[in-house]
């Protein structure tokens, strides 16, 4: 059955004025509680983008405290790499002259003694691929005596020196009793360097 409004034109107009005027406040309000949340959450997103810039801050400053430790590191690393260097530089053709006289005392032939030797350190070239000389003067008992010393400068016994060669000899006597006076060179080879390099150089680890 249809309603029956008995009331007055003025008064039905009223009526919806009034459910209208509400209905808009209705939306305002929901609107602003829509814009009160909306400004609570944005509020809430700054305070945390603010947190984690300052977190990122005082990451930072961490890490550039750390990279200041590092460049100290570097310093120090970059000052070793330097004196390994000159280490390098300073004993690249050091001759072991220790090594090289003991190996000299060792191996000489009974019958034969030495009267003069010297030997001088040489810096390697394109041409000449030795480390220096060793010139020897002595005397044997006879040519076999001589020879057996010769020998030992181009023999396994010695690998210090290399590519001996006789400069001169000549016969006379000690006490009526013939000798056979000599005088030799032979070549230093690498086999005479020195690991001095290698025992003053500590190993850092990367």
């Amino acid at each position: 059955m249809r309603p029956i409004n008995l009331l007055p034109a003025e008064v039905s107009e009223k009526s919806k004025a009034r459910r209208k005027i509400f209905g808009m406040m209705l939306g305002v309000v929901a609107f602003m509680a829509v814009l009160a949340l909306a400004t609570f959450w944005l509020l809430g997103q700054a305070n945390n983008a603010e947190a984690d810039l300052e977190a990122q801050r005082q990451e930072n400053q961490r890490l550039q405290a750390e990279i200041g430790q590092l460049d100290g590191a570097r310093q120090l690393r970059a000052d070793y790499q330097s004196g390994v260097s000159r280490v390098q530089l300073a004993l690249a053709n050091d001759i072991a002259w220790g090594r090289l006289l003991n190996d000299l005392a060792r191996i000489i032939n009974d019958r034969a003694w030495l009267s003069s030797l010297s030997a001088q350190a040489s810096t390697p070239s394109e041409t000449d691929v030795t480390f220096g000389t060793l010139s020897v003067s002595g005397t044997a008992f006879w040519y076999e005596d001589a020879s057996s010393w010769l020998r030992v400068l181009d023999s396994s016994y010695w690998p210090a020196v290399g590519a001996g060669w006789v400069s001169s000899t000549s016969v006379s006597e000690i006490e009526e009793i013939p000798v056979v006076n000599f005088s030799s060179a032979a070549a230093l080879t690498s086999a005479a360097l020195s690991t001095r390099v290698v025992d003053l150089i500590p190993e850092v680890p990367e």
